[in-house]
């Protein structure tokens, strides 16, 4: 074999090693599920929602209805500073938390979908790994031009408190942790949680599938809700 057949080959085999590696990067298959977990899971703008509408009572103090026109008057106050923040800004803003959620194997397996076939996979080939957090870097995630994300940590320092947000759509903070594959890397499975206000929120497991090179949500499956 020739030298250049032999450059030709290294570089064959690079190329090919760097695809499928590029299809197990975390930032990859982040970039390919977000935003369908954000429409599955409907993260939105939770931060920016009219005011309730005055009640009215009768004179024994009882609730008789609302104000029909008042609550047109809200609801186009409403619409405009919506109009006014997508002006400056329409991304839907999504914090994530700086480190990985650690997934509590013990746990997982008292679920009644551990008995789900790609769940019990990914339990086999990672029987003995230790799952542990680490940090993200979320930075590296190339999401569509209609979301942006930012660490928790960050965040913070742009806004004095998340949880009040009125200069942007902001769809709330979630947690992430690593995702552990089944031993043909075909399947993978992470825990979701997100957080649309403070103290609410809710926990799922994703289990997600390689399908023409690119990552799809298969399924959601709900842990917890407050």
């Amino acid at each position: 074999m020739t030298a250049k057949q032999i450059t030709y080959l290294i570089l064959v085999i690079f190329t090919l090693t760097n695809c499928k590696n590029d299809s197990l990067t975390e930032e990859k298959i982040l970039g390919d599920i977000l935003p369908q977990l954000v429409d599955s899971l409907h993260i939105s703008r939770t931060n920016i929602f009219p005011p309730p509408p005055p009640p009215f009572y009768d004179e024994d103090s009882n609730f008789i209805g609302t104000d029909s026109i008042a609550v047109k008057l809200i609801l186009e106050e409403n619409e405009k500073i919506l109009k006014k923040i997508d002006s400056i800004d329409s991304r839907l803003l999504v914090g994530i938390v700086d480190s990985c959620l650690v997934i509590d194997w013990d746990d997982l397996k008292e679920r009644s979908y551990s008995s789900n076939a790609q769940i019990i996979s990914i339990l086999e080939a990672n029987e003995n790994v230790t799952s542990k957090s680490r940090s993200l870097n979320i930075y590296k995630i190339i999401c569509p031009s209609d979301i942006q994300i930012i660490t928790k940590s960050d965040l913070e320092k742009e806004f004095k408190d998340v949880w009040r947000i009125k200069t942007r759509k902001f769809g709330g903070l979630v947690a992430i942790s690593q995702i552990y594959f089944d031993k043909n890397n075909m399947y993978g499975l992470l825990q979701f949680e997100v957080y649309p206000f403070c103290h609410e929120g809710f926990g799922c497991f994703v289990i997600i599938e390689l399908i023409d090179k690119n990552w799809k949500v298969k399924r959601i499956l709900r842990n917890w809700e407050t």
